[in-house]
């Protein structure tokens, strides 16, 4: 994927959230190649949408404490009131994937390796 601003490109904005709604991560079509666990939020042209891990939002997306300045309500993105900041700070945030999330990916990883086998059984029949 490039990474050369086109002033010409329309630019997806995508971005993670955890188990609250909190967004921990953004970035833009431009440097993302797989979508999986990404919600789209916006599109358009110039370095906001292009650059979104700076450009997007008016602050970064975590206070200096490392909390998640940003959450998601009914579909669009919001800053975080200073009250649910506050919270955070003294309660320790969770970035873990759940037990269902890696429950889906060992199940992917299986099926991956369960289809190289067949292929590879398939060429050493033919041999």
């Amino acid at each position: 994927m490039s990474t050369m601003l086109n002033f010409d490109t329309n630019y997806t904005v995508y971005i993670k959230i955890d188990n609250e709604n909190r967004i921990i991560d953004i970035n833009s079509s431009a440097f993302i190649d797989d979508l999986s666990d990404w919600i789209k939020i916006d599109e358009g042209l110039g370095d906001k949408y292009h650059h979104a891990q700076n450009h997007y939002f008016d602050k970064p997306i975590y206070t200096d404490d490392g909390v998640p300045r940003y959450k998601v309500v009914d579909s669009t993105p919001v800053e975080r009131s200073v009250e649910e900041i506050e919270l955070d700070t003294r309660e320790p945030i969770s970035l873990s994937p759940t037990t269902e999330q890696l429950s889906a990916e060992i199940i992917s990883i299986k099926e991956q390796i369960d289809s190289i086998f067949d292929v590879l059984t398939t060429l050493a029949h033919n041999i």
